[in-house]
């Protein structure tokens, strides 16, 4: 047979294998914990259980700051993986105000998720319970953020303006960073802290949580990323270079 059919043909397996164990997956995680921090100089409120997180500022006329927070359990991903596209969505169901940006940034500290849950429309809290991260807390009762509010990173990772009631997505390289980095070490990943127009009253949003009934209002991460390959393949693609080596020329 000649020598560049085998070459073709050896071409064409070689890259079959790499493809095979090369090509990227995807993974969509809906978050695990999620929480609202209500502006409470006590750290009294929280919502740990409830449907509903909160960014921005209500018309309350004091201590009516709120913050989301969300965080996604990566253990799904491979070890070594390369983090290609990261994508957040949520689902804002509730605002009384116009478009707003919401800012996503990554959170420095790991806070809690307790049994609280509050009433109504839910932007009034209920109260704390052990376990919540709080304004004050990150872990009521007894651990403290370093600053009041969450300890974040002050650079948002993704914004995005958020209107009318609907789905919103966020995705950035820096969010690819983070959850990277996050994948890498999980001891670092405490999730992103959920930010709004804090300057303009009323300006609240309510994004549904994973206590929502509906699956589909979730809040769900969408993570491209490629494995690492499989030895299998690096040894076969090195066998195949030596045999286009061994495979003597064909004579004219």
């Amino acid at each position: 047979m000649p020598r560049s059919v085998l070459t073709a043909f050896a071409a064409i397996f070689a890259f079959s294998s790499l493809a095979s164990n090369c090509h990227a997956d995807t993974i969509n995680i809906v978050s695990s914990r999620d929480n609202t921090l209500y502006e409470d100089a006590s750290g009294s409120l929280s919502n740990g259980a409830g449907q509903f997180l909160f960014a921005g500022r209500t018309f309350q006329g004091g201590e009516d700051l709120r913050r989301g927070l969300i965080y996604f359990d990566l253990s799904g991903i491979p070890t070594g993986a390369t983090i290609t596209s990261v994508t957040l969505t949520m689902n804002m169901s509730r605002t009384i105000s116009g478009a707003a940006n919401v800012a996503l940034h990554s959170v420095n500290t790991d806070w809690g998720e307790g049994t609280s849950n509050a009433g109504g429309q839910e932007g009034g809290g209920a109260a704390s319970t052990a376990g919540d991260a709080t304004w004050i807390h990150n872990f009521f009762p007894g651990s403290n953020w370093a600053t009041a509010g969450g300890d974040f990173v002050a650079g948002a990772s993704a914004t995005t303006s958020v209107n009318a009631i609907g789905s919103y997505n966020w995705s950035s390289a820096t969010m690819i960073s983070d959850v990277q980095g996050w994948a890498d070490n999980s001891a670092t990943n405490f999730g992103w802290i959920v930010i709004g127009n804090e300057s303009t009253a009323g300006s609240a949003k309510r994004f549904d949580t994973h206590e929502h009934p509906t699956v589909a209002n979730r809040p769900t991460l969408v993570i491209e990323f490629t494995p690492v390959p499989e030895p299998s393949s690096i040894g076969f693609c090195a066998m195949m270079a030596t045999c286009l080596l061994l495979v003597p020329r064909r004579k004219r």
